[in-house]
């Protein structure tokens, strides 16, 4: 059989070869999936400890520049740590101090409200129905919403009632949040810690032909990814802030609600601050329409302040991503994750484009390879190769790293521009 380009692209030797390396990819994978008495318990284990290490990885790059800054001036990394530990727990038992009674009330009065804030609803859409009533086609939609309505109005406000008056003790009585809570600051410690000794590890017992080509990828979703998770959680509890003073300034009922949903909520971009609005427009239809009038002219003021001065001072462009790409994200993610999905779908989609992006470099070289001379050559950039060899590992690794690290402000000052 002829050896052509197209086998020397696919990396065989001969067609017959290619395809018996592609039938035993399928069976494998086949062979793989059938297998659930092994990956329904690697599924355990991993939902056991995926929270914990999702965790203290976010909290890892919100920490870590403190850490080093600690460090660059003369005190011991370990240090650092517990220095930062026992900050963190002054803050957490100050807030909860000055916070929880707050929330406490809140949440009370709203497990006492929220029925009636139901009825009322109801009876408001009702009663707006009504008034367009007046042919047999309207009056059967109209009856049927009403019956919608009717049927769910009781029990949502059972539901909701019930559950925040039993969320304290369904909080505490479940397991896995008490294992996250003590878990992820032990994660968290050692990857403070450790985190260089474990990528010098991982370097360390790759082959030397894979380590350029394993940094570039590392410290690009490293910079990306940690871009974003720092300038998100920033922006969140600015905008928890921002929430719970405006409301507050206004009078609005339950303003530590919404501003504690508010922040969490602005981890989900466009959709969060949405999401955050329409419980507070509800509170404030069923207070006064100069209520309304306040919040929309609060909500306008902090959408300016954020969308001019806290995120792009924050965020910058950090990962360059089309608005509509994000939606598109979140629809996906949000299907297939939930609420995870929503709030990780921005740095998953990072995360697999600079995978992706390195897949199609290697494609593009391979092309360049068997098939420029035909019509051209794909434009792939610098490929020049970096020792890697064991006597050279750790010194050619932070060189790699400080030019990628300079490179990518360079674009990102670009971007700007």
């Amino acid at each position: 059989m002829k050896n052509t380009r197209w086998i020397k692209f696919l990396g065989g030797s001969n067609l017959l070869y290619t395809v018996t390396v592609g039938l035993l990819l399928c069976i494998f994978i086949i062979t793989m999936t059938k297998l659930d008495f092994i990956f329904g318990t690697l599924a355990v284990i991993i939902s056991n400890i995926l929270m914990p290490i999702i965790i203290a990885v976010l909290l890892y790059y919100l920490f870590n520049p403190v850490i080093d800054f600690m460090e660059k001036h003369k005190i011991k990394r370990v240090w650092g740590i517990a220095i930062l530990f026992a900050s963190a727990l002054l803050l957490l038992a100050g807030g909860i101090v000055l916070v929880i009674p707050l929330l406490e009330n809140q949440i009370t009065t709203l497990a006492e409200t929220f029925p009636i804030f139901i009825d009322n609803l109801v009876h408001t859409v009702i009663a707006f129905i009504d008034d367009f009533s007046g042919n047999e086609l309207a009056d059967q939609i109209i009856s049927q919403v009403e019956g919608f309505m009717n049927s769910i109005s009781s029990d949502i406000g059972n539901y909701v009632s019930e559950g925040l008056t039993r969320f304290s003790s369904v909080v505490t009585g479940i397991t896995s949040v008490v294992m996250t809570i003590v878990i992820a600051p032990i994660i968290l410690f050692f990857l403070l810690k450790d985190a260089e000794k474990f990528a010098n590890g991982v370097l360390a017992v790759t082959p030397p032909k894979w380590r350029a080509d394993l940094i570039r990828i590392a410290t690009e979703i490293d910079i990306q990814v940690g871009s974003y998770i720092k300038g998100q959680l920033a922006i969140a509890v600015a905008n928890g802030v921002m929430i719970f003073l405006g409301f507050t300034i206004i009078g609005l009922d339950y303003s530590g609600i919404l501003g504690l949903a508010g922040g969490i909520l602005s981890l989900i971009p466009y959709i969060g601050p949405t999401l955050t609005f329409i419980p507070a427009l509800i509170v404030a239809l069923f207070t006064s329409w100069t209520e309304v009038f306040l919040l929309i002219l609060v909500w306008i003021v902090i959408q300016f302040v954020e969308g001019n001065f806290v995120e792009p001072n924050i965020m910058g462009r950090q990962l360059n991503i089309h608005p509509l790409t994000i939606i598109i994200i979140l629809l996906i993610m949000g299907d297939l994750l939930g609420l995870f999905g929503l709030i990780f779908a921005v740095p998953i989609y990072a995360i697999l484009r600079v995978i992706v992006s390195y897949v199609f470099q290697k494609f593009k070289l391979r092309y360049n390879k068997y098939y420029g001379d035909i019509a051209g050559k794909y434009n792939t950039g610098d490929t020049g190769m970096t020792d890697f060899g064991d006597d050279n590992i750790y010194n050619a690794k932070n060189k790699l790293v400080e030019e990628l690290v300079e490179k990518r402000k360079v674009e990102t000052k670009k971007s700007k521009k």
